[in-house]
């Protein structure tokens, strides 16, 4: 029976990790009751039903922008994936959570409270950052710089890890979900039609890319005219979702770019001298690491499996917790979240 369990819960995306491989992988969705508000679905079922439920039904996304917005939903969720991978008489099993370096000691307690109910002990948390440099098997327990990138769903989570600690960080409450609204936006103005999310969502994997592709590729999609209110078929072009995705690609970069700019010479030094490692499932975005290359003027790495690091990274912590000992970077446990008052 597993006792550790590492979850990363995303924006977009639900990992579930134990005994050194992904249980789970689940959207982060559910379908509910619009009266009672009790669930009606969770995971890949809720989301194919987004845009198509009647009024006795809404979908809910409980994690927005890597923080809970629904409490009660994101439990019942978390109990529900916990139940499908383990079995309801799951042992309550050590559990690590990887979050934002920018949520506050609220929302980590909220989260970590969250685990607890949905039947874990001794929940800790983790930096997404932190764990996405385990994950990708990084060493910065020495004193040079290593710089860390995890492009998720919802936030781009910055980092500069040097002597075990965090030396530089930001989270930026950007990441690839922009991505399908700026194309929703873009087809809207310049084909006069309305598209869903998931369909945003296919072009994006399909023909998207953040920078110019060599061959233009186009693809046929399905909406409603704004005017006329019918359904209508479109065709938009691989440069037409680039100038949409460019936008939000410059923020990613930017948000990037103020971290080294914040940075010690010295630091910045360290990075420039080894490169830039980029997780999450932002980073597998075509171009992604050509675009940032070319505007930090660094080498990049894509984690191998970069859905997966931050899940797999958080794991790692739990399981051989001397990875941090006497470093400047201390997992927080539930007790010492304290709750912040005005």
């Amino acid at each position: 029976m597993p006792i550790e369990i590492a979850i990363d819960f995303g924006t977009s995306k639900t990992v579930l990790a134990c005994g050194g491989k992904m249980v789970l992988t689940q959207p982060t969705v559910a379908s509910v009751d619009s009266e009672t508000w009790q669930p009606v679905a969770f995971g890949d079922r809720a989301k194919s039903m987004i845009g198509r439920t009647p009024e006795a039904i809404e979908t809910v996304f409980p994690i927005q922008r890597g923080m809970i917005a629904d409490y009660d939903i994101a439990e019942q969720m978390l109990k529900e994936y916990m139940d499908i991978s383990f079995g309801k008489r799951l042992i309550k099993p050590r559990i690590i959570i990887a979050m934002p370096e920018g949520a506050t000691s609220i929302q980590r307690r909220s989260v970590a409270n969250a685990a607890e109910n949905a039947g874990g002990r001794r929940v800790q948390i983790v930096d997404t950052a932190v764990a996405a440099a385990l994950g990708m098997g990084l060493d910065f327990l020495s004193p040079g710089g290593k710089m860390v990138v995890d492009i998720g769903a919802g936030v781009t989570d910055i980092a500069i890890l040097s002597s075990g600690g965090i030396v530089q960080c930001s989270s930026a409450p950007i990441g690839s979900h922009d991505f399908d609204e700026a194309i929703i936006k873009y087809v809207r103005k310049k084909c006069n039609v309305l598209i869903g999310n998931l369909t945003a969502e296919d072009i994006k994997k399909q023909i998207g890319s953040v920078v110019p592709r060599k061959e233009r590729l186009v693809i046929t999609a399905k909406g409603r005219n704004i005017f006329s209110g019918l359904p209508q078929i479109f065709e938009v072009s691989s440069t037409d979702i680039y100038r949409a995705m460019k936008d939000t690609a410059k923020s990613i970069c930017a948000a990037i770019k103020g971290v080294i700019e914040k940075s010690s010479p010295d630091a910045v030094a360290d990075v420039m001298a080894d490169k830039i490692y980029v997780a999450g499932g932002g980073a597998l975005v075509n171009g992604m690491k050509e675009l940032l290359e070319e505007y930090i003027n660094c080498k990049v790495e894509i984690a191998g499996d970069a859905e997966y690091s931050v899940a797999r990274g958080a794991l790692k912590a739990l399981k051989n917790p001397e990875l941090l000992e006497n470093t400047d970077y201390q997992i927080r446990n539930l007790e010492d979240l304290i709750v912040e008052t005005p």
